[in-house]
């Protein structure tokens, strides 16, 4: 493990930028199973390691390690009888099966990132005058190939989401200072993996400082302070990260086998939205007199309105494991159970490419100026494919 010499924090020797805090790391890598090879920063590999002759390698040391056990079994059951050098040394490596392959699944995947393709959109809606809401959609590729003939392709993809509110002009800028800030703050990471819980936590905090700032210097009060919802979607090949601030959601679906092999359409809801009738409930208030609140949906947290110390993002990390189509979408769209009602008609047909992403988009939109239209509404899809 590399230490950061800014935090202290511990990240893989691998890692260029630290996943915690940014800074550059200092890294010296040694590579034993190449032959005691050190390398200095200024001599990082610029293409993938020769994989084949690792796993050739770690065969190798696989073969001997069965070779030694076998050796140490037969002198600890030797009982003096005949000469050990003419007991027999050939074996075959099958009968250690279950050596083999535990290093084949350390050293390969079954699962990989095959691509991300995504679309986005915003629309004014059937009310409204002025589109508060904004998006950003950041991906990128690096392909790289060895003499070998042995590829490394990585996947990174960043998608940003706010809905804003406050004021003359408020929320339109509110969401995109949040947009650039939290997009500016995560290329860093690009080159090594996605940043860290506290990371994040200090990316996302950052951008809410910025717009509390302005608050400040332009002396808004009450409705009249800026602020906007988060929704953060970033994947790093099989890597994947959520956050969010506010009611805008983030879902995604999936069509797993059941027991029975047959695939099984899910829709799940990944955020949980920072309002009134959430904090109820888990004060243990009855869900129907939670709901009969007038201010059930009002925001307990958005980004700016106040400063950072008072927040507190909502980010959870976990793997794909199957192909996945995610939604970032404002409550313009959402509202209503517009999105729950309506997934397997708008939404599934799209993970399964009976649909391709635009015209998936494009009816997303139309269905929720038909539901809903008194809000500005915007929907990110990203589909993830695996094989």
């Amino acid at each position: 493990m590399s230490i950061c010499p800014s935090c202290k924090a511990a990240n893989p020797d691998s890692y260029q930028f630290c996943q915690f805090c940014g800074a550059k790391i200092a890294i010296d890598i040694v590579l034993n199973i190449l032959g005691e090879e050190a390398l200095q920063p200024s001599s990082l590999p610029t293409r993938p390691l020769n994989l084949e002759s690792v796993l050739d390698t770690i065969k190798i040391q696989v073969h001997d390690l069965a070779s030694s056990q076998l050796v140490s079994d037969i002198e600890k059951s030797w009982d003096g009888s005949e000469d050990l050098e003419e007991l027999p040394l050939e074996f075959d490596l099958e009968d250690f099966a279950d050596v083999d392959s535990e290093t084949s699944m350390i050293v390969s995947s079954t699962v990989q990132l095959q691509d991300i393709t995504y679309a986005g959109k915003t629309d004014v809606g059937i009310q409204r005058d002025r589109n508060e809401d904004d998006f950003v959609a950041v991906f990128q590729t690096r392909s790289i190939n060895g003499k070998s003939q042995i590829s490394d392709r990585s996947y990174r993809g960043l998608f940003v989401l706010c809905d804003g509110m406050g004021g003359h002009d408020g929320g339109e800028v509110a969401s995109a200072i949040a947009v650039n800030s939290i997009t500016d703050q995560f290329r860093p990471f690009w080159i090594d993996t996605l940043p860290g819980e506290k990371k994040l936590n200090e990316i996302i905090c950052n951008a809410n400082q910025a717009i509390f700032i302005k608050n400040e210097n332009e002396k808004r009060k009450s409705l009249g302070r800026m602020g906007t919802t988060l929704v953060v979607l970033g994947i790093h090949d099989l890597d994947v990260v959520i956050a969010h601030v506010g009611d805008s959601r983030i879902y995604k679906v999936t069509n797993s086998p059941n027991l029975e092999s047959i695939p099984e359409p899910k829709l799940t809801q990944i955020t949980r939205d920072h309002e009134v009738l959430n904090q109820l409930l888990d004060l243990g208030v009855e869900p129907e007199v939670a709901q009969s609140r007038p201010d059930a949906h009002q925001l307990t947290q958005a980004l700016g309105p106040n400063p950072s110390d008072r927040l507190e993002p909502s980010i959870e990390f976990f793997n794909l494991t199957e192909p996945t189509l995610f939604l970032l979408c404002s409550d313009g769209l959402c509202d209503n159970d517009a999105i729950d009602d309506n997934w397997q008609s708008h939404l599934l047909p799209i993970l399964n490419k009976e649909v391709d992403l635009q015209t998936g988009l494009d009816r997303l939109i139309e269905l929720g100026n038909n539901v809903n239209g008194h809000d500005n509404l915007t929907a990110v899809l990203v589909l993830c494919e695996l094989g």
